[in-house]
């Protein structure tokens, strides 16, 4: 789906320069190679900490297309990033999201058909908790347009150094709705990640005069279902991963609750809900003090 321009620079001993261990001692040689693909629409994200998570490749990206859309955009000229049109605009606490989705992708979509390349950009991971970019991969074959993927920090990274998890040891995630909605049984083998509870059954948007949207009044409901499986003392945790600009952006903001008393959606906006496995696997390493959690 990806069409690229500029070739991989050969390996002075034959082999790719990606392919590790090939120098002595298990060196990996990188050199200045940044492969940019050349297509008509790119799909970026700026990751949770700006500028921080900034990568050389969304750098490069931003910087050749010829319109760029922000979700919200973002004003960094120090990193030659051009100015952005935003999106938020077509919010309204009013109208369905997935109505205002649906407005993003068309727009995106004819500017392309237009004059690319163009570039939807957005925090996070464009490809987690999203789902314009998602629409956008399935369309734009369809409209005979190439699309590629600028890798991001997502927003649940943080949570493995927040509370020390190795994900490939067990973890579900689920979009908080779409758990209860569909009476998801979970494994409670597994680690339980629940995204956007604070935006449980809401179907509206954000203000974009006050950037704030209308907080879940159904979290009991989710806490009902999850205590067909988890006991009611089971601690979870609201993890909002360090996230933001400035100074203070490593630190988490974790907010612990019995489940029994899990009836609101947590302070922070952006929080995950953690539900911990059930019992000792073995697989599980200490968690560390909030307070001297710091991720680089």
């Amino acid at each position: 789906m990806t069409a690229m321009r500029g070739g991989t620079r050969s390996h002075p001993r034959g082999g790719a320069a990606s392919h590790a261990g090939a120098e002595p001692g298990g060196v990996l040689e990188v050199g200045w190679n940044l492969v940019v693909p050349d297509v008509d629409i790119h799909l970026v994200g700026y990751g949770n900490r700006l500028p921080n998570d900034f990568t050389l490749e969304l750098l490069a990206v931003l910087k050749r297309c010829k319109r760029i859309f922000g979700l919200p955009p973002i004003h960094a000229p120090e990193f030659g990033i051009p100015p952005m049109e935003s999106l938020m605009q077509y919010y309204s606490p009013n109208r369905r999201r997935d109505k205002t989705y649906d407005e993003w992708v068309r727009i995106v979509l004819e500017a392309a058909i237009e004059d690319p390349p163009v570039a939807f950009a957005t925090y996070g991971s464009p490809m987690v908790g999203t789902h314009a970019p998602h629409r956008l991969l399935e369309l734009a074959p369809q409209r005979g347009l190439t699309v590629h993927v600028t890798g991001a920090t997502c927003c649940v990274d943080g949570i493995w150094a927040d509370f020390n998890v190795d994900p490939c040891h067990g973890l579900e995630i689920w979009e908080a709705t779409a758990f209860v909605r569909l009476q998801i049984v979970p494994d409670t083998r597994a680690h339980l990640l629940l995204p956007q509870v604070s935006m449980l059954d809401v179907s509206g948007g954000i203000d974009p005069q006050t950037l704030r949207i209308e907080r879940s009044s159904t979290v009991s409901e989710l806490r009902d279902h999850l205590l067909r499986f988890y006991p009611a003392d089971h601690e979870v945790h609201f993890d909002k991963t360090g996230a933001g600009a400035g100074p203070h952006l490593v630190a988490p903001d974790v907010e612990t609750v019995t489940l029994r008393d899990l009836d609101h959606p947590g302070r922070a906006q952006a929080s995950t809900l953690i539900v911990p496995r059930l019992g000792d696997a073995g697989l599980d390493f200490e968690r560390p003090a909030h307070a001297a959690v710091a991720r680089e």
